[in-house]
């Protein structure tokens, strides 16, 4: 039997798990009604309704099995609440004291706290890693002159890729038009469906202060913005601490560095341990995601997706690999071979944090990259860099404007471009954080906030797509500064690299 290498292991753990969500998906016409004496599952209805004192409140067809669900969660008084139930044979059933109705769950869905100990396990590492690296990374460019030079060029390259990623976003979907493709019954469904959650998100009353922005990057307490998982707080904090030991005595400061330096090899060391169990935990994480969402939401937003999917196509193999020639000698295809294990970590997870001890890895190890540029460049990039996350809002901004019919001139599409890319630097590197971001971008354009409930259900699968580029950014940004500065090494061939074994 054939030994397989560890990304091949994940890229079958990949596609069987989305072929066993698809098989054990969740039925949309089935539901779980929790009441006090137990529970009981009804399904194929025909109506569905919500009385107060036998008065109907509130109607459902057959597949309003979501609207239904968020619709009983939102009812602030469920006690005189009951539900009358037509089925598909005609006969009526009548349910009271219901406490919750919920999707009845599959096998597909019961296995995903595999995944998320895996996420756990690789998201406990980011913090400490991220922590260690820059204090090294720091304390090893010898002066701050060294220090200033890699961050300009780092934050610059960020830039640059930033700007071009949410420039291809806006032109997608200006050419493509996705949102005068969505017919109305579509539009008047989804909000229905998604309308409480997009309120959820939406009170959390998000906003982007640059003053308060750069006020917020210095910590009051270090230990509290490492115990919250507060990246940009780390990075300021660790890159200050990295500077200022190389100005002590060096017998004083070497004892913390040598701390610090196999506290971060601890960390990588740890994360090849972790990878071991990676091709079942992206089984299970791509298994609930399909078989709990599944491809329906998919059709409805077919023309939406799709714009997102080919910017970023465009955005990882166009520019990139064009940056790549104009910056350095390597080619593209030994780049992308390097990065398979990378996509797969950064796809099933959804996070760059969680994917940030695994691309250091295959950058130092791999790409050739000395650990001094890497530990300094790819924990920034991880903070500040979200080029995929940037092209996601710029494409739903205007999806949304062009749903209610609003015509974004040129100034207002520029206002996008400067406010995705602010909103991209202060997103934390987690799932589903962008989409409360987007809530910024469609403020400063005047775009209606509730227009999220629009793109709600298609967010996770979309977020699995644009975390691809999002680490691809960081790797390519750490091979362009290595090689600008005349540092770096020969990749390794596949058979050499352990983290393929």
């Amino acid at each position: 039997m054939p030994k397989f290498k560890l990304h091949t292991k994940i890229i079958i753990g990949l596609v069987l798990g989305a072929i066993f969500g698809a098989i054990f998906a969740i039925n949309p016409n089935k539901l779980e009604l929790n009441t006090g004496g137990g529970s009981e599952t009804v399904e194929n209805w025909q109506e569905f309704f919500f009385l107060k004192k036998d008065s109907v409140i509130k109607t459902f067809a057959a597949n309003d099995q979501l609207v239904i669900i968020k619709s009983y969660k939102a009812l602030k008084d469920k006690k005189d609440v009951k539900l009358k139930i037509k089925l598909s044979d005609g006969s009526e059933k009548i349910v009271e004291n219901v406490s919750s109705i919920e999707k009845v769950r599959t096998i597909g869905v019961m296995l995903k706290p595999v995944g998320d100990i895996f996420v756990r396990l690789l998201m406990m590492i980011a913090v400490p890693l991220v922590l260690a690296s820059l204090i090294v990374g720091a304390a090893s460019l010898t002066d701050l002159k060294h220090i200033a030079k890699i961050g300009g060029k780092t934050l610059g390259f960020y830039a640059l890729t930033a700007v071009v990623a949410i420039s291809i976003g806006l032109a997608c979907a200006n050419l493509i038009q996705p949102g005068n493709k969505m017919d109305a019954v579509s539009k008047e469904r989804l909000m229905d469906t998604y309308q409480d959650e997009a309120k959820t998100r939406i009170d959390q009353n998000v906003s982007m202060n640059i003053v308060d922005f750069l006020v917020n990057i210095v910590p009051k307490n270090p230990f509290k913005a490492i115990a919250d998982g507060d990246f940009l707080q780390i990075v300021f904090f660790a890159i200050l601490t990295g500077i200022f030991l190389v100005q002590i005595p060096s017998d004083k400061a070497k004892p913390v560095i040598t701390f610090f330096e196999g506290l971060s090899e601890a960390m990588i060391v740890l994360v090849e341990k972790i990878m071991i169990i990676a091709p079942y935990a992206v089984f299970t994480l791509i298994a609930a995601t399909v078989a709990e969402f599944g491809f329906n939401i998919l059709q409805t937003l077919l023309w939406y997706s799709l714009t997102v999917i080919i910017g970023l196509t465009i955005l990882t193999f166009v520019e990139y690999p064009l940056l790549l020639k104009a910056f350095t000698k390597i080619k593209v295809t030994d780049f992308f071979r390097a990065q398979k294990q990378v996509l797969a970590v950064a796809f099933s997870t959804s996070s760059s944090a969680a994917t940030l001890p695994v691309t250091m890895d295959v950058c130092e190890k791999r790409l050739g990259v000395p650990n001094k540029i890497a530990s300094f460049v790819l924990p920034l990039g991880t903070t500040v860099n979200m080029d995929g996350t940037a092209l996601y809002q710029a494409v739903a901004a205007m999806f949304i404007a062009q749903v209610y019919g609003f015509d974004l001139n040129l100034t207002q599409q520029l206002t996008i471009v400067l406010t995705a890319a602010l909103a991209a630097v202060g997103t934390a590197p987690v799932p589903g954080i962008g989409l409360i971001m987007l809530l910024i971008v469609l403020r400063s354009v005047g775009v209606p906030e509730e227009g999220i409930a629009l793109i709600i259900g298609v967010d996770r699968i979309l977020d699995m797509c644009r975390t691809v580029p999002n680490v691809i950014a960081d790797s390519l940004a750490c091979v362009v500064i290595a090689n600008s500065e005349g540092e770096l090494g020969e990749i390794l061939p596949d058979a050499d690299y352990p983290g393929t074994m």
